[in-house]
């Protein structure tokens, strides 16, 4: 029986187990142009929104509602995905979700012209709608693209190149607003995003466009499960999946594992536009710079904790994780403080108080990214292959669940408690410490709990 701090197969000899096969490259293009436009959209309809309604000082409201915006569609529609990347060749579902990408930027012109923000949140839904019914598939895919011993290695790459592309879009959403909007910085109520708005429609579009040919070079995968039944109920069908979920138990608590990080994501993310604007008083613009470092964090720690593995699942790598998190938690919550002189109505990126936060976050970043690439790694491998699919989407469902949760707790910690930024990094570092308990006494050393929960997933 395998222990379950590391899970392995020996790679077959000759040329098998490569990782840069045309269809991995195929997929990985296909989901950089996936998170590439989900993040243009959402960083280009946000200032728009906000201008077109005046909340301009009601940040707090503005982040919940925008995160709760794009993560329910995961809930929602968890079993629906779960059940079409079963029942269908996952090939056929990747280009389906990138032809209604495309249809859905069309859609999303419409709404962006329209002026109307219901209309945009509604765009926004649909976005992330199709990245629910994607994110099943791409997972489900890579078993059948990489070998078992460079699955690790080629999550990493996903993960590196998936934080690449919010970065990129991050920073192509903030200055296609800056093009099409007359007077960025205070615009007029109505013009933002009206000026020359072919730029920004035709980069949605395009990007689109181009995603959707790199999904037509991913290669034939066999439905999975060509017997499965419709969900009539998804309520039912959702509660069905979590309980199948429990019942595989070791992979239960991979995934409960990971979706704290998802949870942990989104309140950081949040946390971050507050961090930087309250107290370490920058101008706006220059948040994307702390997002930046974050995501740069987590793309080094994904490919870190790939090329650390080794050609298997190491799971030893995620407490490791756990403690660097806590770490550097409790260190934001030690930033300089900033303080403005008289002459001063912003500070500028170049005090101390920012460079620390800076690199503070990158290291956060890179901690997490140790963290979660094995979690993945292991229930993408150690799925049932016939309900893969299945046991994905109820994994999204916690995920989501956890970053809907997170996103409103953010929110209530800082209206409502009236805690600091430094100390929401600091609840996030106490957060962390039962995860850490957890993953230290299943990953660190032998257990026969670990290998009973070893038996219900081999």
């Amino acid at each position: 029986m395998q222990d379950s701090q590391t899970l392995e197969t020996p790679a077959p000899s000759g040329g098998e187990n490569k990782l840069w096969t045309r269809g991995f490259i195929a997929l990985l293009a296909t989901q950089f142009m996936v998170a590439l436009n989900d993040n243009i959209f959402r960083w280009l309809i946000i200032p728009i929104g906000k201008w077109a309604i005046g909340w301009t000082d009601k940040a707090d409201q503005i982040r919940m509602i925008g995160s709760l915006a794009f993560v329910l569609p995961f809930m929602v529609l968890a079993t629906y995905a779960g059940y079409v990347c079963d029942k269908f060749n996952r090939r056929n579902v990747l280009i389906w979700c990138k032809v209604a990408e495309l249809v859905i930027m069309l859609i999303g012109t419409a709404a962006i012209l329209s002026k109307s923000v219901p209309f945009m949140l509604v765009t926004l839904f649909l976005m992330a709608s199709q990245s629910t019914f994607f994110s099943p598939a791409k997972y489900g895919s890579l078993p059948n693209l990489v070998h078992e011993s460079r699955i690790s290695e080629a999550n990493g790459f996903i993960s590196m190149t998936t934080m690449i592309a919010c970065i990129a879009g991050t920073g192509i959403g903030g200055v296609l607003f800056a093009l099409t909007t007359l007077n960025h910085t205070q615009p007029e109520p109505g013009t933002a995003g009206m000026f020359h708005w072919w730029i920004w429609s035709g980069t949605i579009v395009g990007v689109a466009l181009v995603g959707l040919i790199f999904s037509l070079f991913i290669p034939s995968i066999k439905a999975a499960d060509a017997s499965a039944k419709f969900p009539v109920n998804p309520f039912k069908q959702t509660f069905l999946d979590l309980q199948f979920l429990f019942k595989h138990r070791f992979l239960f608590w991979i995934a409960m594992a990971s979706s704290f990080f998802w949870g942990f994501a989104a309140l950081a993310q949040i946390n971050i536009d507050k961090f930087a604007t309250e107290y370490l008083h920058t101008a706006q613009e220059y948040v994307s710079v702390l997002l930046i470092s974050l995501s740069l964090g987590l793309a080094l720690g994904a490919l870190l904790a790939g090329k650390l593995s080794r050609g298997k699942i190491e799971l030893r790598l995620v407490p490791i994780g756990t403690i660097l998190i806590i770490a550097f938690c409790t260190l934001l919550f030690f930033t300089p403080g900033v303080r403005l002189t008289e002459a001063q109505a912003v500070a500028p990126p170049t005090s101390f108080g920012f460079i620390f936060a800076t690199v503070g976050l990158f290291l956060l970043g890179l901690s997490a990214g140790l963290f979660d690439v094995p979690l993945l790694a292991t229930l993408q491998m150690k799925s049932p292959p016939e309900f893969r699919c299945r046991i994905l989407a109820a994994y999204n469902f916690c995920s989501f669940a956890a970053m809907a949760v997170c996103s409103v707790l953010q929110g209530q910690l800082a209206t409502k408690l009236g805690f600091s930024a430094t100390q929401i990094w600091l609840f996030c570092g106490v957060m962390s410490t039962p995860v850490l308990y957890y993953t230290a006494k299943s990953f660190l050393r032998p257990s026969a709990n670990a290998d009973q929960g070893e038996k219900t997933i081999d």
